[in-house]
């Protein structure tokens, strides 16, 4: 389905510029699809027992001033 909507927003994208203005509307229409359809997949899901905790650590520079060097 999003192939589908890619080549239409293309294609109306390109008619809507070129001088058609309700292809526009279809074009910005079937990008809000997409966008509203587009799901972050999950990393993980589970159950923390009481007095376990989670590390989440970001690999890759830290901008500096956030938070004190280790």
């Amino acid at each position: 389905m999003n192939r589908l909507l890619e080549i239409i927003m293309r294609r109306g994208f390109r008619r809507g510029l070129a001088g058609e203005p309700a292809w526009i509307a279809v074009a910005v229409l079937a990008w809000l699809v997409m966008r509203s359809t587009k799901v972050d997949p999950v990393v993980w899901a589970g159950n923390l027992a009481e007095g376990e905790g989670l590390v989440i650590r970001a690999s890759g520079p830290r901008p500096p001033g956030l938070l004190p060097s280790e």
